[in-house]
């Protein structure tokens, strides 16, 4: 297999509902912390050289704004990317409920092919507070033919995995010839 004698960009949007973790997630990834103050985002883009299964990568991440006031960028921002991570939060239905919309606008925008979708239930760790079961996202993710994984920017749990289960989605898009032994049977999936 020969791998591609360039650095491949990956262009990842982060979307979702406002205040269900999109930018903590974004930060824990980038800067390995958990961000201790929160400015209402609008839109920020972070670049990261990273390999993934040696391929020299450029991840672009586009963490978006979740407010209404801004959906009308909506499909500005999905026709930038080539990947996309739909955040919901576990303790607020609605924010899950709102990841149809999202995927529907995709879909719209970009077909049915040539792109990576993870769902991601944010704040995993408000357990206690969960309006949205494990299953139920499953079930769902399945329905879609997406992966899904849970996570929490705060206690750090896949965050990491998330992204890099987007990118390298991505990758097997843009380098098949790279991941051409793996057949459908063996795809893996992120959860």
């Amino acid at each position: 297999m020969d791998l591609p004698s360039e650095v491949v960009d990956l262009k990842i949007a982060v979307l979702g509902k406002s205040l269900v973790g999109k930018s903590a997630l974004t930060y824990r990834f980038i800067n390995d912390k958990f961000p201790t103050e929160h400015d209402t985002t609008i839109e920020d883009q972070y670049c990261i050289p990273t390999k993934i299964d040696g391929i020299e990568c450029k991840l672009e991440i586009l963490d978006t704004a979740g407010q209404d006031d801004y959906q009308s960028m909506l499909d500005t921002w999905i026709n930038s990317a080539d990947g996309f991570i739909l955040v919901y939060s576990i303790d607020d239905k609605d924010s899950f409920d709102s990841t149809r919309t999202r995927y529907e606008r995709i879909i719209k925008n970009k077909g049915t092919t040539g792109y990576a979708i993870l769902i991601a239930g944010n704040k995993c760790d408000l357990e206690d507070k969960r309006k949205v079961s494990r299953d139920e996202a499953e079930n769902y993710c399945n329905g879609l033919k997406v992966d899904f994984l849970e996570t929490s920017a705060l206690q750090k749990i896949n965050v990491k995995e998330c992204f890099l289960c987007v990118a390298k989605n991505l990758l097997k898009i843009k380098c098949p010839e790279h991941y051409k032994e793996e057949t459908t049977n063996q795809k893996k999936r992120c959860y």
